[in-house]
């Protein structure tokens, strides 16, 4: 996914990708850092089940509790820690892990499914839902992406979303 970016979009600022056991974002980081330098990698993970952003901070595996982490909507981002492996290539190659509410988890699979196209689960909109998207482009705003990871959300859960909107 990062070599596919930089060659879609070469003058790409920051990419932002969702964070559960590390995969994903140790992947991605590696390929954009080892190819280029000078982009930002930023992980965004739920509040709920923020351990890699605590790992980072920490320098080291930090474990949640598995009751904490199953109360995130994003379930495909519940996990309890992050991998060894993976750990290693964040510490290196990532410059940032956020975090995001379940208000902007719903907020960003809202936005996303206003278009067809790009309807995400919980899980895959993440990195949507801490995107910085400026009132008015210029020709200095920064070209961000986010990576968006997943497009299994059940139909319930998505007209909840969108009944929640319009609420």
């Amino acid at each position: 996914m990062g070599l596919e970016i930089l060659e879609d979009l070469p003058e790409v600022e920051t990419v932002f990708a969702p964070v559960g056991g590390g995969g994903i974002i140790s992947g991605v980081a590696a390929a954009i850092k080892l190819s280029k330098h000078g982009i930002k990698v930023i992980g965004v993970e739920p509040d709920l089940a923020g351990d890699a952003q605590a790992s980072l901070r920490a320098g080291k595996i930090v474990q949640f509790p598995a009751s904490e982490v199953s109360r995130t909507i994003a379930d495909g981002l519940r996990t309890q820690s992050i991998g060894p492996i993976n750990f290693e290539h964040i510490r290196r190659y990532v410059d940032d892990i956020v975090t995001v509410s379940e208000e902007e988890i719903r907020q960003a699979v809202r936005l996303l499914a206003s278009n067809p196209a790009t309807v995400a689960e919980p899980s895959g909109a993440v990195a949507v839902g801490r995107l910085p998207v400026p009132r008015r482009p210029t020709p200095k705003t920064k070209l961000n992406v986010a990576i968006i990871s997943g497009g299994n959300i059940d139909p319930k859960m998505l007209e909840e979303f969108r009944r929640d909107q319009r609420s």
